[in-house]
């Protein structure tokens, strides 16, 4: 039987100096390295020098964990900076999980590049022995195709350092040729959308070939897709692979990626049908397979203000945007769900009214584009609100209880619609006393400051952006597995 958080009075103040617990360790580092582009602002200030501070002490008291940690945020969530940050601490603080890391992180030639640069950053030269024999090793798993492509342009670190630091043995003759053309700088230009649009401009013939090609990647064509719809080049064929099943699940992209791709096109006039089936399709078939959710299911979407903040100054999503989503795509796996949108109860600023929350129902046929879009920006935040509607919602008890609760929030909780400045933890424990015995409340962390609102059994943390954390609901309902339970156990 896995272990859940358990009861305990270790109390504190949260960033908006509203009382909360404290979150343990692991806990902590899980959900802010799981929710961060690193090195972005954040509403509530940077957890970066928290995620170092908790790996370097990790790195000392449990590697172990770290680098399982590591290594999932980079594989499963797709968490690309934050990965490179943690490896950069175990090559300092625990050099024997070194090789392992690496091994697994580096997919692509310019993580080694990030990974050596970020090291640089963070403690400056020399670099580790144990970082310079695996880089040496993994660089060779790459072809001329990936070297040329990942080269590293105008940063100051290319590959070609990455040779002169690590002095790679090369494996074969055809790698040592290799190596001497990325040294002198002769490799040849690869095919790809950046050269060919540099070169020939951003034209439907050029966008034409580049498809019929196959070289333009999963990504690629998602984010360009804008341009492609514009100059009006070969959709359809692009559409299908975007909506591909096999290819969605290769192609490792934040569910937030295609609601972007969707809101990017519908701002600027471009938006059909056929893009929007498509996109529709793609999200639908990341959860296709999932094990369905039963009972009855409230779903909390916090669109307060401070969910109302891009992910990373690049990015036009916002947290909201991804609760929304990650809410929407939660709501097609239930067999029976409600939706509350909320902010907090103060009719001057709360987008709701008094009420401060908004109730929605949807139908299977319903789409998790239509259902993410509902989505607004209210004002203060009190997670203590859908509780609230839960324990009013029918005081006759005609039907039947809520089995559970989910929240996609950041979890900075800053204001209570009875005036007291205390944890939501009391308002679940009275369902369970009125309505439901069994009653779950699953936190779906998307910020990582590190405190929570509710503790004790049948309570379960989740962090992340992606689809992935959602069969953590049913896995924790059965005593199978936490999120963190199963990094611990994530096989590197």
């Amino acid at each position: 039987m896995s272990k859940f958080n358990q009861r305990n009075s270790n109390k504190t103040e949260n960033r908006s100096g509203y009382e909360a617990y404290i979150m343990d360790d692991r806990d902590h580092l899980v959900t802010a390295v799981l929710t961060t582009m690193f090195g972005e602002p954040m509403y509530y200030g940077s957890t970066d020098s928290e995620i170092v501070e908790l790996a370097v002490k990790f790195a000392k008291t449990d590697p172990d964990f770290l680098a399982r940690l590591t290594v999932y945020a980079r594989r499963e969530m797709n968490m690309r900076s934050v990965s490179h940050v943690l490896a950069s601490v175990i090559a300092r603080e625990a050099a024997e999980y070194t090789r392992v890391v690496l091994r697994n992180i580096i997919i692509r030639p310019d993580d080694i590049t990030e990974i050596m640069s970020c090291y640089l950053a963070m403690y400056g030269k020399p670099f580790p022995n144990a970082m310079k024999r695996e880089i040496a090793s993994v660089i060779q798993k790459f072809n001329e195709y990936d070297l040329a492509k990942y080269n590293g342009g105008k940063k100051s670190l290319k590959l070609r350092d990455v040779l002169r630091i690590t002095h790679p043995v090369p494996k074969d003759a055809e790698t040592e040729v290799m190596f001497k053309k990325l040294l002198e700088g002769t490799l040849e230009v690869p095919y790809t959308w950046e050269t060919e649009l540099s070169a020939k401009g951003n034209k439907k013939e050029v966008w034409n070939e580049l498809i019929v090609s196959g070289k333009v990647g999963y990504m690629a064509l998602l984010r360009n897709l804008r341009n492609i719809v514009k100059c009006e080049a070969n959709v359809d064929d692009v559409l299908r692979i975007i909506s591909d099943p096999e290819r969605v699940k290769k192609s490792r992209q934040l569910p937030f990626r295609f609601y972007s791709a969707y809101r990017t096109l519908y701002a600027n006039g471009l938006m059909t049908d056929e893009i929007k089936n498509a996109l529709e399709n793609a999200l639908e078939s990341s959860i296709d397979n999932m094990e369905k959710i039963p009972g009855r299911t409230l779903i909390a979407i916090d669109v307060s203000g401070s969910m109302d903040y891009y992910v990373s100054g690049n990015s036009g999503v916002t947290c909201r945007d991804i609760a929304s989503l990650l809410g929407a795509m939660a709501s097609r796996i239930c067999e029976d769900s409600v939706i509350c949108r909320f902010d907090y109860s103060n009719a001057k600023w709360g987008t709701f009214g008094e009420k401060g929350y908004c109730i929605e129902q949807y139908g299977k046929y319903d789409s998790i584009i239509d259902i993410a879009d509902r989505s607004f920006n209210g004002g203060g935040t009190d997670l203590s609100l859908p509780m609230k509607y839960a324990l009013e919602e029918d005081p006759t008890r005609k039907r039947h209880p809520f089995d559970r609760i989910i929240y996609f929030s950041d979890n900075e909780c800053n204001n209570c619609f009875n005036g007291q400045n205390k944890p939501v933890q009391g308002m679940a424990d009275k369902y369970r006393k009125q309505y439901n015995k069994n009653f779950w409340v699953h936190a779906v962390d998307l910020r990582g400051y590190g405190t929570q609102q509710f503790i004790g059994k049948r309570f379960n943390l989740i962090a992340g952006w992606s689809e992935s954390v959602l069969p953590f609901i049913m896995l924790a309902e059965r005593g199978i597995s936490t999120l963190s339970d199963a990094i611990a156990k994530y096989d590197i």
